[in-house]
């Protein structure tokens, strides 16, 4: 299996009631049999909050589709926030069609791999090669020529316009 990683900043020392954030991109091959090796800065994050799942969803990013991840507690928290809201919401029922409803736990094997589901493999275009990336809530899991597409336009758009993020204010 073909891995290019680059090693994120770290994580150790954070808060333990907050999930640390998953850093980097990582780019991996599927298997024949449709899984994935969890890149290796992932499941040390994981396997520090004893975390043996992953929950990953359709999610549509800057206009392409792709594999949104998170560890499972950070999921059943996003749940539990829903349940919150009123169920009659035309918003959260098409929350639910379109996100929920497709989202599927996935344990890492003894090797550190998921079986992507079918459905989402076909969602987000993936054929053999991925690339994971880092987002503010989890991961996302690309086909690495989609992500290469992307990747390209953010840089563009930056080059065009240097302020690009300066309404991000952090």
């Amino acid at each position: 299996m073909t891995r290019k990683e680059q090693r994120p900043l770290s994580t150790r020392g954070e808060s333990p009631a907050s999930f640390p954030s998953f850093r980097g991109n990582f780019s991996h091959a599927l298997d024949e049999k449709g899984r994935v090796s969890l890149p290796a800065e992932f499941r040390r994050i994981l396997s520090d909050h004893s975390e043996e799942a992953v929950v990953i969803t359709n999610y549509i990013s800057d206009g392409a589709r792709c594999i949104e991840g998170f560890g499972v507690k950070t999921w059943q928290d996003f749940e539990q926030k829903l349940r919150q809201k009123s169920r009659f919401s035309p918003k959260l029922q098409k929350l639910e069609n379109f996100y929920l409803s497709r989202a599927a736990e996935c344990a890492l094997d003894g090797s550190g791999r998921i079986l992507i589901p079918a459905h989402l493999k076909t969602y987000a275009g993936i054929e053999r090669d991925v690339t994971f990336t880092s987002s503010i809530h989890g991961f996302r899991i690309w086909d690495t020529r989609v992500w290469n597409m992307i990747f390209a336009a953010a840089e563009q758009a930056l080059l065009e316009d240097p302020e690009i993020f300066a309404e991000v204010d952090v």
